[in-house]
């Protein structure tokens, strides 16, 4: 009998393949995610900074241009992170989208595995038939070599 070869292995490779890259992407997409969250709270605390930075000025006498300025940097930050939360909003949606890709690829993949698998089982059950078979055949044919001499 031959030996067992699953004829769908190319397909599932290839699925694998697909999975492998899916999932860099996903990757991608978090790491951004996570580099976005940490630079929104650096900014929070930069605000914080600044903010207290203003006040203690101001208690000791601040004229107008520098409140302006301070006020202005204060703007930039919220500024900065109003549009880091749209691109985090974004960034989610991507990632979900992107988890669902992957999750179905995976689907995939494990039903070319457990096709395989039932596979291997049924070409394991033939072939010990066939093993049982020449077994058979041999003891039978040395049976009536035996009982021919005789």
């Amino acid at each position: 009998m031959k030996k067992f070869e699953f004829s769908l292995g190319r397909i599932r490779d290839y699925k694998n393949i697909l999975l492998d890259r899916e999932k860099n992407v996903l990757v991608g997409l978090m790491m951004e995610k996570n580099n976005i969250t940490d630079r929104i709270e650096e900014l929070d605390r930069e605000f914080e900074r600044v903010n207290n930075e203003m006040h203690e000025e101001m208690r000791s006498g601040l004229n107008v241009t520098k409140i302006r300025l301070y006020e202005a940097q204060k703007n930039g930050m919220r500024e900065e992170q109003r549009l880091l939360g749209d691109r985090l909003d974004f960034l989610q949606v991507s990632i979900d989208k992107q988890q669902e890709r992957v999750s179905s690829l995976k689907m995939d993949v494990s039903g070319y595995d457990n096709l395989e698998a039932k596979k291997r089982e049924e070409w394991g059950k033939e072939f010990a038939k066939e093993q049982d078979l020449v077994i058979s055949e041999f003891v039978s044919q040395k049976y009536t070599r035996e009982h021919k001499i005789t």
